[in-house]
């Protein structure tokens, strides 16, 4: 008689691999926390005068740390937003277009520019001294580059905005296209419009709804990565308010050696908001699977 145990992992190759990206990757982060929340307490760095919640005071009270994290979650949530309708467009309505040909290619073009490139295209084309502006300018619309409106380091992060969805776009076009021929989208529409559905039924009860539920995991991940992006909202964005990672690395690179816990209580605050939201959403979600 044989007793079958459950194994932990399916052979040792996955084991050494979980192992190793444990190593590398998670617990670095792990002590990377530990050190900030023990840098922001006073009981390490420059500034360890023993425990202290002062920090956490400074941080917590000054109105640009709040300012910073609307802006943020406005950018992340403005970006995701324009990219699915975008993105959902162009695969329902241009997916056969985009299948092969100079179209299909030209959707994966965006897909390799790193995001300081992007950030650089859209500022020479979007500034008042760019592209557009001198364009205009020469059609005789304006008197002058500077009267062209502000669509780079401008207070509703119009740049920022565009440069994300400009490279957001192509991938969940692509995403949503693989998803509609994987979820059998096309053949779900003809059983609706044999049932007297319209076109505009399928789309909007039957697609979309489809679409994104499938898609909600990827969606959610990317507008945190967009909310934890650097480069582009560094070139493109104000001093004031700020996206929270320029602002974190902002406060660490200043001259006074006060702002530096502010800085680590700043990223660890983000943290912790994004993970609460994360449990939340997917637990929400989770339970909607449940009852469904």
């Amino acid at each position: 008689m044989k007793i079958f145990e459950k194994k932990l992992f399916k052979s040792r190759a996955e084991g050494f691999a979980i192992l190793l990206f444990l190593l590398l990757a998670v617990v670095p982060l792990l002590l990377g926390i530990i050190y900030a929340l023990s840098y922001s307490l006073g009981l390490v760095g420059i500034l360890n005068h023993g425990f202290t919640l002062r920090y956490w005071q400074q941080a917590l009270w000054d109105i640009e740390f709040w300012f910073s994290l609307g802006y943020t979650f406005y950018i992340g949530l403005a970006t995701i937003g324009l990219t699915i309708i975008l993105a959902l467009t162009l695969a329902l309505y241009l997916r056969k277009p985009l299948q092969g040909g100079f179209s299909g290619f030209s959707v994966y073009v965006p897909l390799a520019f790193p995001a300081i490139v992007v950030a650089f295209l859209v500022f020479q084309l979007a500034s008042q001294s760019g592209f557009f502006a001198r364009l205009v300018y020469q059609l005789g619309l304006i008197s002058n580059s500077s009267s062209f409106p502000g669509f780079v380091n401008d207070s509703l992060g119009i740049g920022i905005i565009v440069a994300h969805t400009f490279m957001a776009v192509p991938f969940f076009t692509l995403y949503f296209m693989n998803l509609y021929d994987q979820e059998n989208i096309a053949e779900l529409s003809q059983v609706a419009e044999t049932l007297g559905a319209t076109k505009a039924t399928q789309i909007r009860q039957i697609v979309v709804p489809i679409l994104l539920r499938r898609s909600f995991s990827t969606l959610v991940l990317y507008t945190i990565f967009v909310m934890g992006s650097y480069e582009i909202p560094l070139l493109l964005g104000r001093q004031s308010p700020q996206m929270m990672s320029v602002l974190v690395i902002r406060k660490l690179r200043k001259f006074s050696l006060v702002t530096i816990p502010e800085a680590y209580i700043t990223a660890l605050v983000f943290i912790g908001i994004i993970i609460g939201l994360l449990v939340v959403i997917f637990n929400w979600r989770r339970s909607n699977y449940d009852f469904d």
